[in-house]
């Protein structure tokens, strides 16, 4: 074989080589991420709603609505009319599985700096009846009537020093502490982002990016893999916004 034949097979090889190489590569799926967003709301698109929008509802302290894009519960007691001292704000929908959970939470007032920024994770009825079938037994809000129930509870106050706030992680039903931590701050006027992420019976909480509570739940009640979720708080007048659940 002389040289030119030489070289236009050495340049064809290469040229199909290239081919095969394009040919794989657009073959090739790019990396898919698993998470699936599950629920989202900005509470932007009611208006000034003097209650809560379909799929939401709430027992104790009646002073809730849409405000200025929030989800507003008023439950410290200066006569502004609220009429008891804690606020729950269920979403009546059931997440499964792996997740995590985002939303940013603002307070607004606060008696003796209580600053109580509470919530329901994954909870249900042990009777199997939706949580929203015994809503009236606790219309109003006493915590206690709560512990029966099934899930985890997540509490971020500053109970009367807003520079170093409590972290507590607890376990229902018989309100089982697994974790307890005492860092950070938990101020007024102050907008605080938190995320809560469980995959499997392993459970971290975080606000502004650092994780405050993190243990693996194998103590007390089995594990807790399906229910809803609900926001919470006693004494105190705030807002949620930007809850996000993304399937994991």
């Amino acid at each position: 074989m002389n040289m030119r034949a030489t070289s236009i097979k050495t340049n064809l090889l290469f040229v199909v080589g290239i081919l095969l190489a394009l040919i794989v590569s657009c073959r090739s799926p790019s990396p898919v991420s698993a998470e699936k967003v599950l629920f989202q709301e900005d509470f932007n698109t009611y208006g000034g709603l003097s209650t809560l929008p379909d799929g939401w509802w709430h027992e104790g302290s009646n002073a809730v609505r849409i405000e200025n894009g929030h989800l507003r519960a008023d439950a410290n007691l200066d006569n502004n009319g609220e009429d008891y001292d804690a606020s729950t704000i269920w979403l009546e929908k059931v997440f499964t599985g792996d997740i995590r959970v985002e939303f940013d939470a603002h307070i607004l007032a606060s008696e003796e700096d209580k600053n109580n920024i509470n919530f329901f994770f994954l909870f249900s009825d042990p009777s199997g009846e939706p949580v929203s079938e015994s809503k009236n037994e606790r219309a109003d809000g006493k915590y206690g009537k709560y512990h029966t129930l099934e899930g985890y509870v997540f509490t971020f106050l500053a109970n009367g020093n807003p520079d170093k706030a409590r972290f507590r992680f607890r376990d229902d039903p018989g309100f089982n502490l697994l974790q307890e931590n005492f860092a950070y701050e938990c101020k007024q006027h102050k907008t605080y982002h938190i995320t809560i992420t469980r995959i499997a019976n392993r459970i971290a909480y975080a606000v502004d990016g650092t994780v405050y509570l993190d243990t693996i739940d194998d103590v007390a009640n089995p594990e807790h893999t399906s229910g809803i979720i609900g926001f919470r708080t006693w004494h105190t007048d705030l807002w949620w916004d930007n809850l996000k659940v993304t399937g994991l």
